[in-house]
C-alpha cells in the first residue's frame, strides 16, 4: 500500500523516468563502442552530451529563426487569415454572403463554420495591433508589391470579418457589433516564459539525471538485483532478463526504423506538394522525433503541413494533378497512407484495437515477460 501511494504521488515523474531510461538503453551501445576504442566511460558520455547540445542548439536556432516576431508576426497573421478564408471559400464554393455553397458545405457547415469563426477571432487584429500594422507598412505610393498585397489582404480580412459577423448574428438574432468589436476577441492572460520554463524543468529535469545515472552504470544494478535471487531461481530469472532485453531491443530498433521512415516519407511528401525543402526537412525531423508516442508523429506532420499550406501565399506542387486548391486534401490522403505503411512496417497493425489503445512497449514487454517466465518455470519444474 505504501509503494502504491508513493507511485501515485510521484506519477508526474513516471514519464520522464521512462524517457530517460529508454534513451540510456538506446545509447548504451554507443558508449560501449567508444570504450572499446580505449576511451574512458566518462569522456564517452561527455562527447555524447556535447553532441546532444549541438543538435538541440541547431534545432532551436532553426525553429527560432523561422518564427516571426513584432511586425513580422502581425504580417503573418494578416496573411494567414486571408489565405485560410480564401481557401475555405474556394473549397466550399461560397458566394459573397458566405451562406450558400456546394454540397460539401451544405453537409458540414454546422460543424465547420463555428471553427472558421473561431480561427477568424484568434487571428484578427485588435485596434491597437491594426494601428501598429498600418504604421509598419511603407507608403502605398512607393511600396513594393509584397507590401501592397498585405494592405489588400488586410482590407479583405476586415470585409470578411464583417460579413461573417453579420451572418452569425443574424442566425442568433442579436444586434451586430461594429468592426472593432468583431475583430476583438477575449484572450486569457498569458503565463510568463519563466513560469512555464520552471514547470517544465521541475518535472523533466529527472530525465537527464536518470539518463546519466544509467549510462554510468557498468552492470552493478543488474548484479545487485541478481544477488537477491535465491540460487534455485537464478537461472530462470537470468533467462527471463535476457528475453526481456531482446524484446526491448527489438522494440527500440522498430521505433527507430519507424521514426526514420516517417521523417523521410513526410519530408518527401511535403516537398512534392510544394513545401520549401527547408521547411519540409524541419517538419520531417520533428515528426520523426515525436513518433515514439503513438500517432503523435503523424499528427504533428499533418497539422504542420496543413498550417503551412493554409497560410502560404503561393504553393507550387511538383505533380500536375495537385493544385493550390486541393493540396490540403492530397496532404491528408498522403499522411494517412504514410501512417498505414508505418504501422505495417512496425507491426503495430497486428494488435488491432488493442494497439490503438495501449502503447506498443507495454504490450511487447508484458508479452515477453509472461511467455519467458512461463517457459522457464516449466523448464525447471516449478509449474
Amino acid at each position: 500500500l505504501l509503494c502504491a501511494l508513493l507511485i501515485w504521488g510521484l506519477r508526474a515523474l513516471i514519464l520522464p523516468v521512462v524517457v530517460g531510461s529508454l534513451l540510456a538503453y538506446l545509447f548504451y551501445p554507443v558508449v560501449a563502442s567508444l570504450e572499446r576504442f580505449r576511451m574512458r566511460r566518462g569522456l564517452a558520455i561527455a562527447l555524447l552530451l556535447v553532441a546532444f547540445v549541438f543538435a538541440g542548439l541547431f534545432l532551436f536556432n532553426r525553429v527560432s529563426a523561422s518564427i516571426p516576431t513584432g511586425a513580422g508576426l502581425l504580417e503573418f497573421r494578416v496573411r494567414a487569415l486571408h489565405n485560410i478564408n480564401r481557401r475555405y471559400q474556394a473549397l466550399m464554393g461560397l458566394d459573397a454572403s458566405l451562406t450558400r455553397g456546394n454540397r460539401i458545405y451544405r453537409f458540414a457547415h454546422d460543424d465547420l463554420d463555428p471553427l472558421v469563426d473561431r480561427v477568424n477571432r484568434i487571428l484578427a487584429l485588435t485596434p491597437e495591433e491594426e494601428s501598429r500594422f498600418v504604421a509598419s507598412q511603407p507608403d502605398p505610393a512607393d511600396a513594393p508589391i509584397g507590401s501592397r498585397r498585405l494592405r489588400d489582404y488586410h482590407r479583405e480580412n476586415i470585409q470578411t470579418l464583417q460579413v461573417r459577423g453579420r451572418t452569425a448574428l443574424a442566425q442568433s438574432g442579436r444586434k451586430a457589433p461594429g468592426p472593432e468589436e468583431t475583430a476583438r476577441s477575449p484572450k486569457p492572460t498569458p503565463r510568463t516564459p519563466l513560469a512555464a520554463l520552471a514547470d517544465i524543468l521541475s518535472t523533466w529535469v529527472v530525465a537527464p539525471a536518470v539518463f546519466l545515472f544509467l549510462l554510468r552504470d557498468t552492470g552493478e544494478i543488474k548484479r545487485g538485483f541478481l544477488r537477491t535471487i535465491p540460487n534455485r531461481l537464478f537461472e530462470p530469472v537470468l533467462a527471463v532478463l535476457t528475453d526481456l532485453d531482446r524484446a526491448l531491443g527489438g522494440y527500440v530498433r522498430g521505433i527507430l526504423l519507424e521514426s526514420a521512415f516517417l521523417g523521410t516519407a513526410v519530408a518527401t511528401l511535403l516537398t512534392v506538394l510544394g513545401v520549401p525543402l527547408g521547411w519540409a526537412i524541419l517538419i520531417g525531423l520533428v515528426s520523426g522525433a515525436t513518433n515514439p508516442v503513438p500517432y503523435v508523429g503523424s499528427a504533428v506532420a499533418l497539422l504542420s503541413g496543413l498550417a503551412f499550406v493554409l497560410v502560404a501565399d503561393d504553393v507550387h506542387p511538383l505533380l500536375p494533378l495537385v493544385r493550390g486548391e486541393n493540396v490540403a486534401i492530397w496532404m491528408i490522403f498522403g499522411i494517412i497512407l504514410i501512417e498505414i505503411f508505418k504501422n505495417v512496417l512496425g507491426g503495430g497493425i497486428l494488435f488491432g484495437l488493442v494497439g490503438l489503445l495501449l502503447a506498443l512497449p507495454t504490450i511487447t514487454m508484458v508479452k515477453a515477460l509472461v511467455s519467458s517466465t512461463s517457459r522457464q518455470l516449466k523448464a525447471y519444474g516449478f509449474i
